[in-house]
């Protein structure tokens, strides 16, 4: 553990100081105080005010960055073991979407907070069908997210925040690829929507799974929800199949006897899908794309 030391003066129960309501009376607070005799409780009281606010900032950056706060009459090391001690201000956010990009280190950043929200699956497509047939398809699930704060990060990250896979005509829906903000931070994309059908009303619903959680965030590592399934009870009655909701965006809503409709934000499940007798195939909705958020702070 590191040490201190920056001692607190007359701290004791016995201290000979003056109380706070008689101090702040003194008209030394405002002058200083003038040649003569010495108050020794006067005086004891301004040293001790200063000591305890310099111990108290001193054991501050010894806790906060593991170094000895020493006092050996010189400031240069203090003051940069405070700046490492405080993140400071917020100097710049970024936002990356639909691709792989470069973040670069801005100047003066010695921290950061990254956001990482994959993409979400596609809804499932319903297969054509014949008289007295329906069919069905999930909505997808959405996409894993992680969040990080990290003071040690390389200088230059590739950015991955994949766009979101479009649905296939009467077929299962397609994976959303993986974001991830170089090697700290990586969440998976959603999973497809299953179909199910042609076939005379009721049937087994079908439902999207769910991917795996997010990596290497050290404040939330989370797995996408699920996509909703779509319930045939008969050739007009049908439950919804929506999309699956991410932590930055919702999920397609369901459609209403056609294709289904795409994410309403980052990384949600396409909208799922159900067509009843006699109609052609169509596809599930788009998954949200995926979005990386980059907060840079300073020190102050």
């Amino acid at each position: 553990m590191a040490t201190n030391d920056f001692l607190p003066f007359a701290v004791g129960g016995s201290a000979n100081v003056l109380s706070q309501s008689a101090y702040a009376a003194l008209s030394a607070i405002a002058n200083g105080y003038s040649s003569g005799v010495a108050q020794s409780a006067a005086l004891n009281k301004t040293w001790r005010q200063s000591s305890i606010m310099a111990a108290v900032l001193a054991q501050f950056i010894a806790d906060e960055t593991g170094v000895n706060s020493v006092d050996d009459g010189t400031t240069a090391t203090l003051l940069a073991n405070l700046k490492n001690a405080t993140p400071g201000r917020l100097l710049r956010v970024t936002s990356y979407t639909g691709g792989t990009f470069t973040w670069n280190k801005g100047a003066g950043t010695t921290a950061i907070r990254v956001r990482v929200q994959g993409p979400g699956g596609s809804g499932g497509g319903a297969p054509a069908t014949g008289s007295g047939q329906v069919s069905i398809g999930s909505g997808g699930s959405s996409g894993s997210y992680g969040e990080g704060f990290f003071t040690t990060f390389p200088s230059s990250v590739t950015v991955t925040a994949p766009v979101g896979p479009s649905g296939t005509v009467g077929a299962v829906g397609t994976n959303g690829s993986t974001a991830s903000f170089g090697a700290l931070i990586s969440a998976p994309g959603g999973l497809g929507g299953s179909k199910a059908g042609p076939s005379a009303p009721p049937f087994a619903p079908t439902g999207a799974g769910v991917p795996g959680p997010s990596t290497g965030g050290n404040i939330i590592n989370t797995v996408g929800n699920g996509g909703g399934v779509a319930l045939p009870i008969s050739t007009g009655v049908i439950g919804p199949a929506l999309g699956g909701s991410a932590v930055l965006g919702g999920g397609g809503v369901a459609s209403t006897g056609g294709a289904g409709q795409p994410a309403t934000g980052y990384g949600g499940g396409g909208g799922g899908t159900w067509i009843g007798p006699s109609v052609a195939a169509v596809a599930g909705g788009k998954g949200g794309d995926a979005i990386i958020i980059v907060e840079e702070f300073g020190s102050l």
